[in-house]
């Protein structure tokens, strides 16, 4: 949600040729029981102050000919603004998605009732922005918004994520892996929705085809039931964690350095990192849902969802035919840069001068 907000602020200002200003005003962050007691419980609660009754505040006191909300996260924000001059944009509504059973992904009943409340606010606002066909078909599907008001926008790509000559080498070196050495990248969150459980089921089925093969995993740590399975599964050996990359750049050189992505995702709301990885050259391998075939579209292997063991046969595909690798990096690439900042900031222009003429018409 930062890097969308930052992204598109970013492009507005660039792009923004019509007199349109261009401000934004950042959840503040500012410390009350912190103060007194720096622990955890005391962070949390000045967060929640900040979020619900801080930043609410400081909106009420500015003025505006069109409020734009940038995360579903923040709705309850357009109680201090006014309604028929807001914008909400919605990335996924994954929470309400899992509590309904529609993804496997466990909710708590507080959470799932926190989402819903969070949510409603949407019908308030006068147009909602979908990063995805496939977010905008489950806003309808699963919320009582008014599709009429919904628009999609796909989201843009930072232009860091890109091919790197030298990446593979270099950082392949970095590691202690040779060039000849079959890397699988995972790029992933602790969220059960994002199938690891399967990809190592699918790691399993293909090692024995594949024996140097070397899975790395970015982001989060795998769960201890997902550890435990890894272990059982004999491919605790060919994993490596690499946590948490700090950088774009950093992320776009292990992209750079993986022979293919495998992105076994049960939902998203856009799929980001598929078009990273297809912008830097790395071949992506991807259950075929919605919002990741609306980013990968032919220039991927989508197999259907929950199949390990097609998820395994392609990504074997990839790693053993250098013709049809090729092949995919050239698309992916092509595909990659349909992807701007610029087109995701003009077309979210094009809905503030129809909000601001809706308002107008309405005086």
């Amino acid at each position: 949600m930062k890097r969308y907000a930052e992204e598109l602020h970013a492009a507005l200002r660039a792009s923004t040729s019509d007199g349109l200003a261009i401000a934004m005003e950042r959840p503040p962050d500012r410390r009350y029981l912190s103060r007194l007691a720096d622990a955890n419980g005391a962070r949390r609660i000045d967060r929640a102050w900040c979020r619900w009754v801080t930043y609410p505040g400081v909106l009420k006191q500015r003025s505006a000919a069109v409020f734009h909300i940038l995360d579903q996260g923040y709705a309850h924000l357009i109680r201090s603004l006014d309604p028929a001059r807001t914008i909400v944009t919605c990335h996924d509504i994954i929470p309400l998605l899992a509590a309904q059973g529609a993804i496997p992904s466990p909710v708590s009943a507080r959470a799932a009732w926190i989402f819903r409340r969070k949510i409603a606010y949407l019908t308030k606002a006068r147009r909602i922005i979908a990063v995805s066909t496939a977010t905008k078909v489950t806003l309808e599907r699963y919320t009582a918004v008014d599709p009429s008001r919904v628009t999609v926008v796909p989201n843009g790509l930072n232009a860091t994520f890109r091919f790197l000559p030298d990446a593979r080498a270099t950082r392949r070196a970095a590691a202690g892996l040779r060039d000849t050495t079959p890397v699988v990248l995972q790029v992933a969150t602790a969220g059960r929705y994002k199938n690891t459980a399967t990809l190592l089921h699918a790691i399993a089925g293909l090692r024995p085809r594949v024996p140097d093969l070397v899975l790395l995993r970015v982001g989060a740590p795998l769960l201890p039931d997902e550890a435990h399975l890894a272990r059982t599964l004999g491919v605790a050996d060919c994993l490596r964690h690499l946590g948490d990359v700090a950088t774009d750049q950093l992320l776009t050189e292990w992209y750079n350095a993986a022979d293919v992505l495998v992105f076994p995702s049960a939902w998203e709301g856009f799929g980001w990192p598929p078009l990273e990885a297809m912008a830097c050259g790395t071949p992506v391998v991807a259950f075929d849902i919605p919002p990741v075939a609306e980013v990968v579209g032919t220039a991927g292997l989508l197999v259907p969802p929950g199949d390990m063991s097609a998820l395994a046969a392609a990504t074997e595909r990839i790693l053993t035919d250098t013709g049809l690798a090729a092949e995919l990096r050239q698309r992916g690439r092509q595909r990659a840069a349909q992807f701007t900042w610029t087109a995701t900031a003009a077309r979210t222009a094009t809905i503030y001068a129809e909000l601001l003429a809706d308002t107008r018409s309405r005086q």
